[in-house]
């Protein structure tokens, strides 16, 4: 029975992550980039600009919400900047061979347009609760966009799901990393699943605000110490760095170069697996990794969805410089395990860079979780009255305490079942919804003839 289940689904992840599914992932992100008049391309400098110029100027600090538009993007980032820049990649190149980088990035490219239309959407029918803060997701902008509540209450259960078997896969993760740098702890690994559920809910039991205070320090920290370790295997590898690069661009478009070398990987493997993973990464088109954008102090929807812009291109950043790492080691590819090549190539430059990778693993397992605490109560209370839905945040610690002491690798499947079944039905939603995601888009770059623009966006034309 349970091989079957197992079978099940091996079979429905196949179809969800497979050739079918990127083309339709490929033609949601074109057609999105059309009707927003290739505004993330156009713009791309600008948001840039704009969204780290928030780290020293809130303009919008006056404004009605609970957090700031980077600490918002700070929470968001913390789901998504996790596991999946290390492990992600690593399963990518593995899978697909070193052409999958070039994938990941355009997958990337087609990400940020989609999240940035996913956080209009979020914004634009996100409700204040009676306690004052703000929630947003798919449970409000399918009732009140598509008059479907129950499709949008059957997302967010399927939300939940992702955020509880998520949560246990990271604790796993960070316990197993902690045990690894310290094998005498194996022993207690009951003790150190306890102190993680500790560390997770004086974090999550403290609301949003705490959240977004502590995501705001931790994730810019984490990711600054990762990149600076990443480079410096980079930079001892030095010389390989440009055959590295040579051959990421040959192996994502020749069937000759593609399998020299590594374990012949074909253009099509490379491309299913870049893609794929690339949006995994990102969380982009996943409503999950996105609805931590719902509390932002903001006076237009899209002040805050060029954030998205700004996510995904930190999130590909931190990929590319583990991609780097990996490849310029000259590690052979073949047959390796992607939880551990990243680690296993640090470490054989020198004992102090494998404790320095197995810390950032744990920081950004550790941050993945509180991201995904605050995500499944929001969620939640979007559906059932927001005091009830508190009680998901102790289900949660029950499930950081199980996945800290278990193996759960057949969780890592099912997890991708739900996750992929949320992306399709959402992305269908916003294929419905494009018409609200461009007008406010337009309208506030000032693109859309038609309808004019306020002159509260006119201010922002110019930026």
């Amino acid at each position: 029975m349970l091989e079957t289940l197992i079978h099940i689904v091996d079979v429905v992840n196949d179809f969800i992550w497979g050739p079918v599914a990127l083309v339709f992932l490929g033609f949601v992100g074109i057609y999105l980039t059309v009707g927003t008049k290739f505004v993330h391309i156009r713009k791309f400098f600008s948001i840039i600009k704009d969204t780290f110029s928030s780290i020293k100027n809130d303009k919008n600090a006056d404004t009605d919400g609970d957090l700031s538009s980077l600490q918002s993007m700070f929470v968001s980032l913390a789901s998504v900047i996790g596991m999946g820049s290390v492990v992600g990649v690593a399963s990518a190149l593995i899978s697909g061979g070193p052409g999958a980088l070039v994938w990941m990035w355009i997958a990337a490219f087609i990400g940020m347009i989609i999240k940035y239309s996913e956080i209009i959407l979020i914004i634009l029918f996100r409700e204040k609760t009676n306690d004052g803060t703000y929630v947003g997701g798919p449970a409000l902008y399918v009732r009140k966009g598509l008059g479907a509540r129950y499709l949008g209450e059957t997302i967010v259960i399927l939300m939940i799901l992702v955020c509880l078997a998520s949560a246990m896969i990271q604790s796993n993760v960070t316990v197993s990393n902690v045990t690894n740098l310290a094998p005498n702890l194996s022993n207690v690994i009951y003790i150190l699943s306890a102190l993680n559920v500790v560390a997770v809910g004086i974090v999550i039991v403290g609301g949003v605000k705490r959240i977004g205070h502590v995501a705001e320090k931790l994730i810019p920290f984490m990711s600054l110490f990762y990149i600076i370790v990443a480079t410096i295997v980079i930079v001892i590898n030095y010389k390989e760095i440009i055959p590295a690069i040579q051959l990421v661009f040959s192996s994502a478009f020749s069937p000759a170069e593609a399998g020299a070398g590594v374990a012949g990987y074909g253009i099509m493997k490379a491309m299913q697996y870049g893609i794929a993973r690339g949006f995994f990464v990102s969380g982009s088109g996943q409503v999950v990794f996105t609805v931590s954008h719902a509390p932002a102090r903001v006076k237009h929807p899209v002040e805050q969805a060029i954030f998205g812009v700004t996510e995904v291109f930190l999130v590909t950043v931190v990929c590319t410089f583990t991609a780097l790492a990996v490849l310029t080691s000259g590690i052979d590819l073949e047959g390796q395990d992607a939880a551990t090549i990243v680690a296993k190539v640090f470490g054989d430059i020198s004992p102090i860079l494998g404790v320095a990778v197995g810390i950032a693993t744990i920081l950004f397992a550790y941050s993945t979780v509180i991201g995904l605490g605050y995500v499944g109560e929001t969620q939640l209370s979007t559906i059932i009255d927001r005091k009830k839905a508190r009680i998901y945040r102790y289900v949660f610690l029950v499930a950081v305490f199980v996945g800290g002491i278990g193996g759960l690798k057949a969780i890592w499947d099912l997890t991708d079942v739900f996750l992929g079944l949320v992306m399709f039905v959402n992305l269908i939603v916003m294929l419905l919804l494009s018409n609200k995601i461009f007008k406010a888009s337009n309208e506030f770059w000032g693109l859309d003839n038609s309808n004019g623009m306020s002159a509260g966006c006119s201010k922002n034309k110019n930026k």
